[in-house]
């Protein structure tokens, strides 16, 4: 204890010392096989130490600075290292880190020829000087600030968490945590400090360009990396054990029987505090909600204390969509609000909704019916949140975007597009675990299908199928007919969260807006049925997506039950008993995984998973033998009220008032539904898991089963003969 004791006396971390010139350093990686240029697979990345995290101020104004340089169509490195096509898109690394002792700003350019290194940092250095010559325009760090308005009053699920987190690097190194919070001070002192000084944000861009603590990063592929890296492991691994004597060995064999036993072992919990289900309310709380309609498209308002906030979100059905139309849906809601108006281009575009709006955001919406198996929503969710002293530019925003989109410009798509496939590609490696649930549930359900479609690997490989098209004009044709067949209001339906005190105005902005928009309103609500996918018996299937990484990211789903029926509060609790007592302790903590479970999606499809597992086919059948664990019936009852506890940490996750009503909206999941499932979940039983656990994993079960594999080449696979595995193209 007293060791511990002096030891907590030097835990304060010293600044680095400063260098007196920069520093240069290349290092390789393997080939990435979704690179759309295969010849431009370089990174560089120059990196520049900046101010000490407890100089608060400075840091808060170092953050505006590199959201100014790097941060949207307006910013500076973008006009001069992205539009250019120099590279894919800005590196992961690109911005500001205020998490260390040293903070850090860094610019970085992926999908770049290594020959265009030195052409990188010649563009680098140039615009920081036209930086510090000229300035930033007046409207484009009015965005900034308003965007750190805007989330000083957004309410998120996550708000206090958030907090923590953003706060903990400041904690760590004893800086003052009250000054931090006190954000509107730190906007009203950088307001300040320009207008005493126009040449301020100057200055500070100044300090980046002379700055000589700096860091140029290179990385190329090579051919044989992957070969050369098992080599230098093994070199490690050999030269470890040459240095242990028997009795070394003795004790590592020794210590590995003692961590086995530790892991079988029954944990006794019971001097832990915990919740019980008795701690929880048995009522939900009633949202109040009223239907309005305007031009006959029905409106759902709910008031809410949105701290002066209005929050907007627009669902429009696709399902008439062709199926080539489709696939190209997930491109269409990427562009569609960068690529500017009849009106604005898409620079000023871009600064209207930084200075009016929390974003312009569209997405694909695919929600599954609550009461019929494999019928879904297929449509596309408009979002967008804003003060309420800028409601009527919000609406005029998205008025212009409906009637004057301008989908013309064939040098800003091919950037868009660009962008989008470099960024889809980092995703694998961190999100691969996603990929495989997609890739396995596209092969059991029909929403599932469409998912994979809108996100899953079969997107990241047409993106970058698109990416190296050398004429993407005929694709921008077809973003054109999408906004033509979309961008109206005849399938369309709206949902409004917003304080009370400006109720008439906003819904009168909403009917002008709702006016605006062309086309005759029909059915608000369509639903996509595949009966032909629910009668027809599929074999089991199963995909290898092969990629150069050295782990694998496992998935196996199982079609069950829709949202009201009876089994499907059984399912969910029986996921999260498999989840903590059997998957976790075999798959992360013996199978070295960096991560498992089982979860279900309102679909009803079971998911298996596992993250960064160095195992494959014994994952799988970890996974095949869930129900011989839940047949032992070895579980207690404190493992079920534990599981239960789980699934409500999700049900009770606390809704930020601009979210109130969601999923009734999105989801079609009112009170009602809310308050059946939540009694449901309550009354689970032990039986009721038996029996769903045998009904649904269970050798004899009828549902529709897939198994999917993100990882590299995999010749055992093949063993597996009853579950059909075949390579996916990536």
């Amino acid at each position: 204890m007293k060791s511990s004791v002096e030891d907590g006396k030097h835990t304060s971390v010293p600044s680095e010392k400063r260098w007196s010139e920069p520093k240069r350093k290349h290092i390789t990686c393997r080939p990435d096989p979704l690179a759309a240029d295969p010849n431009k697979q370089s990174t560089i990345a120059v990196s520049q130490l900046c101010s000490d995290i407890v100089n608060v101020q400075e840091t808060f104004e170092l953050q505006v600075l590199s959201q100014l340089l790097v941060r949207g169509p307006n910013a500076a490195f973008y006009k001069t290292l992205i539009e250019p096509n120099i590279g894919a898109g800005f590196a992961p690394v690109t911005g500001y880190d205020s998490q260390t002792k040293d903070t850090v700003f860094a610019v970085g350019l992926q999908g770049v020829s290594s020959s265009d290194f030195d052409k990188f940092l010649e563009l680098y250095d140039k615009t920081l000087s036209d930086v510090v010559d000229h300035g930033f325009d007046k409207e484009h760090v009015e965005g900034v600030l308003h965007g750190i308005e805007l989330n000083i009053k957004h309410q998120s699920a996550d708000f206090g968490l958030g907090l923590l987190f953003g706060i903990m690097p400041l904690w760590n190194h004893d800086g003052d945590l009250v000054k931090a919070l006190r954000v509107e001070e730190q906007v009203a002192t950088l307001r300040r400090n320009m207008k005493e000084n126009p040449r301020y944000l100057q200055e500070k861009a100044e300090a980046l360009k002379d700055g000589t603590h700096r860091l140029i990063l290179t990385m190329s592929p090579e051919d044989n990396y992957d070969t050369k890296l098992a080599e230098t492991e093994e070199k490690l691994l050999r030269s470890k054990l040459a240095t242990l004597s028997p009795a070394d060995k003795e004790n590592v064999y020794r210590d590995g029987i003692k961590l086995r036993e530790q892991q079988e072992k029954q944990e006794d919990i019971s001097c832990l505090p915990t919740l019980h289900m008795s701690d929880l309310k048995k009522e939900i709380d009633i949202t109040p909600m009223t239907e309005l309609e305007f031009s006959s498209i029905p409106v759902q308002v709910c008031v809410q204390p949105t701290n002066g906030m209005t929050y907007l979100r627009v669902i429009i059905n696709t399902s008439e969509l062709s199926d080539e139309l489709k696939e190209l849906l997930p491109l269409f809601c990427q562009v569609v609000t960068k690529m500017g108006t009849k009106k604005h281009s898409f620079r000023e575009l871009d600064q209207l909704a930084k200075l009016k709006t929390g974003g312009l955001s569209v997405s694909s919406h695919i929600a599954d019916d609550t009461m019929e198996h494999f019928c879904f929503e297929d449509g596309v969710l408009f979002a967008t949140y804003c003060l309420d002293r800028n409601i009527k530019d919000m609406f005029g925003l998205w008025a212009e975007i409906f009637n004057e989109v301008s989908l013309m410009d064939l040098k800003r798509f091919e950037t868009l597009v660009r962008m989008c496939a470099a960024g889809l590609a980092n995703t694998v490696a961190d999100m691969g675990h996603h990929y495989a649930i997609s890739s396995a549930g596209s092969l059991v359900s029909p929403s599932g299908q469409r998912k994979e479609t809108a996100s899953g690997l079969s997107y990241v490989g047409r993106m970058k199928e698109i990416a190296q098209l050398a004429d993407l004009s005929p694709v921008l044709d077809k973003m054109n007919k999408i906004s033509k067949l979309i961008l109206n209001k005849t399938h369309m339906r709206c949902a409004l969260n917003f304080s009370p005190e400006n109720q008439e105005n906003i819904l009168k902005q909403m009917e002008c807006f709702i006016n605006s928009v062309p086309g005759i309103p029909h059915v608000p609500l369509v639903k996509t049925r595949d009966v032909e996918f629910y009668l027809t018996k599929k074999p089991t299937r199963s995909l290898h997506h092969v990629h150069q990484i050295p782990i694998n990211f496992a998935a196996k789903s199982i079609s069950t039950v829709y949202y009201c029926h009876s089994h499907f509060a059984s399912l969910r609790v029986m996921a999260r008993l498999l989840t903590s007592k059997y998957l976790h302790p075999q798959i992360r903590e013996k199978g070295g995984a960096y991560g498992s479970g089982l979860s279900l999606s309102p679909s009803g499809v079971l998911n298996f998973y596992s993250y960064r597992d160095p195992s494959s086919t014994a994952t799988f059948d970890v996974f095949d033998k869930s129900n011989e664990w839940i047949r032992e019936n070895k579980f207690s009852e404190q493992d079920i009220e534990e599981a239960k506890l789980g699934v409500f940490q999700s049900v009770d996750a606390p809704i930020p008032p601009g979210s109130k009503g969601m999923n009734r909206f999105l989801h079609g999941i009112d009170d009602l539904l809310l308050q059946m499932h939540r009694t449901a979940l309550m009354t689970v039983t032990r039986d009721d898991i038996l029996e769903v656990s045998e009904l649904y994993l269970g050798e004899k079960s009828e549902s529709m089963c897939a198994r999917a594999l993100v990882g590299p080449e995999n010749p055992a696979l093949q063993d597996r003969k009853s579950e059909n595995w075949s390579l996916a193209k990536c």
